[in-house]
This record gives C-alpha cells, sequence and structure tokens, in this order.
C-alpha cells in the first residue's frame, strides 16, 4: 500500500468509530456500573473488589500493541546500524539502573509522613543480644574505641554508629539552640545582616576530614579516572578516564546520584574540563580530535583538531573554566591558543625549550607556562606577548605548576617529588625592574619520594594539594601560609590507591580524588560550611 493509502485509512480510522468500537464502550461501561451496583448495594464485598483490583491489575500490566510494535521497530533499527556498519561515535545514556530506581521509591515510601505518630507495636529484643564483630568489614573497623576491640553487643554498634554519623553530619547551630524564640527576638533587634561574612583562619595543627560515600559509587570507571573536576556553580561531579566514558554525578555526600554518561568510541579520554563558566565540556585524549558536550543542549561534537597544527596527539590539554581560551601543548616547547566558543585557531606561544605544564589565571588573562629549562613564563593572552620571565635553578627538571585563585601564590613540583612554593607578591616587586629574572621559593616541601605529577590549590589558597602517581597513597595537603603539611592525614587506613587526579569544589566544603581503581572518592572537609 503507498503512503497515501496507508494515511486516508489512518484518518478514516481516526474520525470515524466503528460500531464494533462503541459496541466495545458500551459493554465496558455495563460492566463497570455492574461492579459498582456490586459494592454500593450489599454485595459480597470481597468478590466485587477482588473483581475490581483484579481487573486494574490487568490493565496495568497489560502491554499495548502500540509499546511492542515500538520496541520492534527499534530493534530493526539497530539492528539496521549494525549490518550498514555506521555505528554511532558516542552513546549518551541517561537512564538510571532499575535498582536504584527502586531504592528510591522505597526510600520515598519510608519517608511519607504516618498520619498519626503511635508508638511502635513492638521493639526486637533480640538487637540487645545480637553481636556484632567490628573486625569482619573494613567499614565498621572505624567504629572502634581501641585496636584490639572486636565484637560488641548491638545496642553498642547502634549507638556508635549514630555518634559517627553525627560526626559526618554535625547538628548547625541554629537547630541545636532551644530558645528559637530568643533567637528571634535578637535577630529584630539589630539592622546588622543576617549572614557574617567573617572568615575563621584554617588551623595549621591538623585538618577536620571525613571519607564520605564515593562520588562515582553509582557507576564507578573501569579504568583509571584521569579526571576529576567539579561544576563551578552546580553540585556536579565530572570523572574521565581511559574506559571512554564521560560521567557526570550530583554530589550531596550520601546518595552521589549519577546523571548521566556520554560514551566515545574512539577517544580514550585522558583531559576533561569545564569551560564557558561550566556550559560545555571538553574531553580529548592521545588522539588528533577531541569532543565538545553542550550540556544546556545536550550534544556532541567532534572537533578535528587543532585547525592549521597537525598535532598527532591532543592529551596535554589545560582550559580555562571562565575564560575564552583552551591550551594544547605541543613539540618544541610550543603552546597552541584555541577559541573556546568557536574552537578556532588563535595563536601559537613559543618557548625556548620543551613545555611541560601551562596554567591559566582565574581570570583568564594571563597564562603561566614552565619547561626543562626551569624557565617559568607569564604570558598575556589579550597582547599573546611575554611580559614575565623567570627562573629557579633549585628545581630539578619541572614536572607541573599551579596558581592560587587569587594569584597570591605559584607552586611547582619536579621528578625528585619537592614542590616550590613562591609568594607571587614578592614576585612581582622584583619583576617591576626586569622582565627576566631569578626567583626562589620560601618554601620547599619533600614529604613525597616520586616525582610530583598534580596540584592544586583549594578556592582560598589555603590548602595546596600535592600527589604523586609512582607510588600508592602519595597525597599530601599543605596548609598556607605556613607552609606546612598536615600530619593526621592521610593516614595508614586512608587507602588511596595510585592518585590520579585531585579537585576541591568551589567553596572547598568537597574534595575528591581519583584514583587506579576507578573510584572518585568523596571527602568532607569540615572547616567549609558550603559546597
Amino acid at each position: 500500500m503507498d503512503a497515501s493509502g496507508q494515511t486516508k485509512r489512518q484518518l478514516r480510522v481516526a474520525g470515524e468509530p466503528s460500531a464494533k468500537r462503541t459496541k466495545d464502550s458500551v459493554q465496558t461501561k455495563t460492566r463497570t456500573e455492574t461492579d459498582l451496583e456490586l459494592l454500593v448495594f450489599g454485595a459480597d464485598e470481597e468478590d466485587a473488589s477482588g473483581r475490581l483490583f483484579s481487573k486494574l491489575g490487568r490493565e496495568q500490566g497489560s502491554e499495548s500493541p502500540a509499546s511492542s510494535d515500538n520496541e520492534n521497530d527499534e530493534d530493526d533499527d539497530s539492528d539496521d546500524n549494525e549490518d550498514s556498519g555506521e555505528a554511532p561515535l558516542f552513546f549518551v545514556d541517561t537512564e538510571r539502573d532499575q535498582q536504584q530506581v527502586e531504592s528510591e521509591s522505597e526510600a520515598e515510601s519510608e519517608d511519607a509522613p504516618s498520619e498519626a505518630d503511635e508508638p511502635a507495636a513492638w521493639e526486637d529484643d533480640d538487637m540487645q543480644d545480637a553481636t556484632v564483630a567490628l573486625k569482619s568489614k573494613a567499614r565498621l573497623r572505624k567504629l572502634r574505641t581501641e585496636e584490639d576491640e572486636d565484637n560488641v553487643s548491638g545496642d553498642v554498634y547502634e549507638e556508635r554508629l549514630r555518634r559517627q554519623f553525627e560526626k559526618i553530619n554535625p547538628v548547625p547551630k541554629w537547630a541545636a539552640s532551644d530558645d528559637s524564640d530568643r533567637v528571634g527576638s535578637d535577630l529584630l533587634q539589630t539592622s546588622a545582616p543576617l549572614v557574617s561574612h567573617t572568615h575563621v583562619q584554617l588551623p595549621s595543627s591538623s585538618i577536620d576530614i571525613a571519607r564520605v560515600r564515593n562520588a562515582n559509587q553509582a557507576a564507578v570507571s573501569q579504568s583509571a579516572v584521569q579526571s576529576v573536576q567539579f561544576h563551578p556553580s552546580a553540585s556536579v561531579l565530572l570523572t574521565a578516564g581511559l574506559d571512554k566514558t564521560l560521567r557526570l554525578f550530583e554530589v550531596d555526600g550520601k546518595e552521589n546520584q549519577k546523571i548521566q554518561s556520554i560514551y566515545f568510541k574512539d577517544l580514550p579520554i585522558t583531559s576533561a574540563q569545564f569551560i564557558r563558566g561550566g556550559h560545555e565540556i571538553v574531553a580529548s585524549g592521545r588522539r588528533g580530535w577531541y569532543y565538545a558536550v553542550d550540556v544546556e543542549h545536550a550534544t556532541v561534537t567532534r572537533i578535528n583538531g587543532v585547525p592549521g597544527r597537525p598535532l598527532k596527539s591532543l592529551e596535554f590539554m589545560r582550559t580555562s573554566t571562565d575564560g575564552d581560551r583552551m591550551a594544547f601543548m605541543g613539540n618544541a616547547g610550543q603552546i597552541h591558543l584555541v577559541s573556546t566558543r568557536t574552537k578556532q585557531f588563535v595563536h601559537t606561544l613559543p618557548m625556548n625549550g620543551v613545555v611541560r605544564d601551562v596554567e591559566f589565571t582565574n581570570d583568564g588573562n594571563y597564562l603561566w607556562s614552565t619547561g626543562l629549562d626551569n624557565h617559568v613564563y607569564q604570558w598575556d593572552l589579550r597582547q599573546n606577548q611575554c611580559v614575565s620571565r623567570w627562573h629557579d635553578p633549585t628545581v630539578f627538571r619541572p614536572t607541573c605548576l599551579a596558581i592560587s585563585q587569587d594569584a597570591t601564590y605559584y607552586a611547582s613540583g619536579d621528578h625528585a617529588g619537592v614542590v616550590n612554593i613562591y609568594d607571587a607578591r614578592a614576585m612581582r616587586e622584583e619583576a617591576q625592574d626586569s622582565t627576566f629574572f631569578n626567583v626562589r621559593p620560601f618554601k620547599a616541601v619533600s614529604n613525597l619520594t616520586t616525582a610530583v605529577h598534580g596540584l592544586r590549590f583549594n578556592h582560598s589558597a589555603e590548602i595546596l594539594a600535592v600527589y604523586s602517581r609512582k607510588k600508592k597513597d602519595q597525597l599530601k595537603l599543605v596548609h598556607l601560609p605556613s607552609a606546612t603539611v598536615f600530619s593526621n592525614w592521610p593516614g595508614s587506613n586512608s587507602h588511596l590507591g595510585h592518585v590520579q587526579c585531585v579537585d576541591f569544589s568551589p567553596k572547598s566544603g568537597f574534595m575528591a580524588v581519583g584514583n587506579d581503581a576507578g573510584k572518585a572518592l568523596l571527602y568532607r572537609l569540615q572547616h567549609y560550611p558550603t559546597y
């Protein structure tokens, strides 16, 4: 049958109800009235209600022919794609696991308020007689008060779980106050702002940090996590790795539900970062192309390298979150700049030696770069010129660098495991006399025994995270401005694995650590109250 004939038939069927359909509707109405009469006029309630609910169950459980036809059509389409050999280059997965949906529905039913607050009908007396072995699982060992403690009773176990929960999620000060009327009257007696912006300095002796549920617990990576990054404004975490999958998670420290995952068929990801204020994501690897993901419109675009610059690998990529530039490190000390909006080539910044790492300033106006010759360059991206260059003879083969958001501190790591921390304010004073000068750090941290692979400042420049991928548990947190390493973390029970990447949330409430086991470890920094 041709298309016009089929269309006419559809219109005729939709516009002219047949006699059979009218007959069925009348019969359905008669059955409905019969069932209602059985319920209203004193019939056997069990038989009548049973027939009604059984019919509802059949209607809810039945499957419409249209849905089955659609499924068959989808199967046919998938078979055609496989036969034609034109498989999609990426796959977007927005469906959560059925088990997670069922658990959420159960949680909502449990959280629903009851009609009357009645005491429990019975209590489990066996709970007091139960015995829990704290050494049987790694998660239970933190509940011990002594190292040799093992078996505890059920009520003691419940109490320690409660204390552990309150330690991770402390009660706010406003909620702990019993005299709510007095608090309200105090607020109305002053015209001062309701929110205090006074910042309390981070103690240098120890850091209050707690392990929470892994950020990617809902979807663990099948390879090492190469990139973790928090969204600049939303409570979202990005993870990516060599399993060619980019994943987004909603970070709350409790559920950390998966939002979306994107699979790139031809790109093992080594670097993935937010750009344009978090509206877009770019992912690159050891290939001559990279992908751009528009978060708002849910579109994926493949970009074939840097126009006019035949680069075989784009794995060394750095971006500016709020700026309009991306940087790809090439050979012979060349740094290729690309526009974040148009993805077009902008300019090439030349260095005298081999480039090892680059870093954008927070405003995106400057780019710092370092090379094997121990020279550090400061580039003005508004003019595409080098405005300062300095040399540090104490560094042995630089590997990475980092700049604090307020440009107060600058840090560099080398192959010997030494991290040098510089005061950028003192460097500016020396830079006023000459464009090239020698500089020395005010502190050298040598707590790592292998090459430093990454550095990361938190938003307030009070913490500097330094890590190495060569050995397990090679992650240290440095306090600033004292430049001392926190001694209480990580401990012997931290089990970080081979750390691959680290990032802080916008207000340092959380810290994410990606390791070689495909996990994105999540930690709560108690000193910072907000995300």
